[in-house]
């Protein structure tokens, strides 16, 4: 018997997918609720398609978009968008860059010239551009001030070596330092242009109220190459330990597996995994090394939802004495997740919560628009709103087993504490 597929959510059953130039495709929601209007621009390249020692090239490039344009400068700017109850804010990220203007109906299209000016005519003027960089600098030290920040960076580093995924989408201080205006200016121009672009767009407007201002958008834009010569990443077949000494009390670690990335099938299998072992209070990780033990200051665990490949990591806060107990509980906690199959309600705990926080999610209108061009740009459709949480239902307790002990085998360590005596 042919079970029929539910019914979509409202979310996708309501919105629209629209062509627009450059086989770009803007997905509306008409949403008479309130009078927020929220795009969201996903365009198809991100901090991956940069060479190593140019990282924070993207990041710099979209934080230069407000410092002023042809006709205005970065103050005329801000009160521009501030007179009319707008934001715009830009993310770089390692698969996706996203553009995102919040606006009211009545001024959506004046909010949306204003975005349109800064990425036709961005100015990168010399002496805000020098402001910005030594801003983005300051930002990316005082991020690596925090151990376990640091922790992270070492585990990222090591992990995929080489590949554009293991530096920061900020960059490092280094690389930043060292990054010219006019190739900061050309790298903008060369990738963000008007071809294969995702507009989601949640609020109380018509089509035929948006669609004339997005298409000046877009035709206001160059045609880019798109191809990326970056290959994917290949994930290391040995364990390893990398440490870095500071002058601390307390010793931070990040303890992890290469995993595949979120396209593929299982997927939803590691997200409950991750769930179960430190992605709630009630989790593996907090009830034993915390509640039970008292071994650490914070434990927890992380699956980034990288595309191309990914990886399952524990990482916690504790001090140097307790360092041997700590990594054999970790190999037992690893070794119980590959030998054993969980408990079926632990494993419905895990996807009550996950389902529970997806749809959380979804509660602005800013955060709709944005799941429906991320989802749209990376090739899973906005269908896939619906089809995951239908995934984690069919997750069964073998599944979990099954892909810890295919792939948590090669533990990568990275410590970051105070010098050995």
């Amino acid at each position: 018997m042919n079970r029929r597929p539910p019914n979509p959510s409202p979310l996708v059953a309501e919105t629209e997918t629209i062509p627009l130039p450059g086989d770009s495709t803007l997905l509306l929601r008409n949403n008479i609720e309130n009078e927020v209007v929220a795009l969201d621009i996903s365009a198809p390249f991100g901090a991956r398609d940069e060479p190593c020692d140019k990282a924070g090239l993207t990041t710099l490039a979209l934080q230069m978009l407000s410092r002023g344009t042809e006709r205005r400068s970065d103050y005329e700017i801000a009160v521009a968008l501030e007179s009319i109850g707008a934001a715009f804010s830009t993310d770089a990220g390692k698969d996706r860059v996203s553009l995102r203007l919040l606006s009211t109906a009545p001024n959506f299209t004046s909010a949306l010239e204003i975005v349109r000016e800064m990425l036709s005519q961005p100015a990168f003027p010399p002496d805000l551009y020098e402001v910005e960089k030594d801003i983005l600098v300051k930002e990316i030290r005082e991020d690596l001030d925090s151990p376990l920040t640091a922790a992270f960076r070492l585990f990222q580093k090591n992990l995929f070596e080489n590949h554009p995924y293991g530096h920061p989408s900020s960059g490092t201080a280094e690389t930043v330092s060292a990054l010219e205006r006019d190739e900061v200016r050309n790298h903008l121009t060369n990738r963000f242009g008007q071809q294969c672009l995702s507009l989601g767009l949640v609020g109380n407007l018509a089509q035929e109220e948006v669609l004339p201002p997005l298409e000046r958008l877009l035709e206001s834009l160059p045609e880019v190459d798109l191809l990326c010569d970056t290959e994917q990443p290949a994930a290391p077949g040995h364990s390893a330990s990398v440490c870095e000494e500071r002058d601390t009390e307390a010793e931070c670690l990040v303890y992890g597996f290469p995993v595949p990335g979120f396209r593929d099938p299982r997927y939803p299998a590691w997200k409950i995994l991750d769930s179960i072992v430190g992605g709630s209070m009630d989790s593996r990780l907090f009830s034993e090394f915390r509640e039970k033990r008292g071994l650490v200051y914070q434990i927890g665990s992380t699956l980034p939802p990288l595309e191309w490949q990914s990886y399952f990591a524990i990482y916690l806060t504790s001090t140097p004495d307790n360092h041997a107990e700590i990594l054999e509980c970790l190999q037992a906690e690893i070794d119980r997740l590959k030998d054993t199959v969980p408990d079926s309600d632990e494993v419905e705990r895990a996807r009550r919560f996950l389902k529970g926080t997806f749809l959380m999610s979804q509660e602005r209108n800013a955060d709709q628009a944005h799941l429906l061009s991320r989802y749209h740009s990376l090739g899973l459709g906005i269908d896939f709103i619906d089809r995951y949480p239908r995934m984690l239902d069919e997750v069964s307790p073998q599944d979990i087993q099954q892909v810890a002990g295919e792939y948590l085998n090669d533990p990568l360590l990275a410590v970051v504490g105070p010098t050995k005596k």
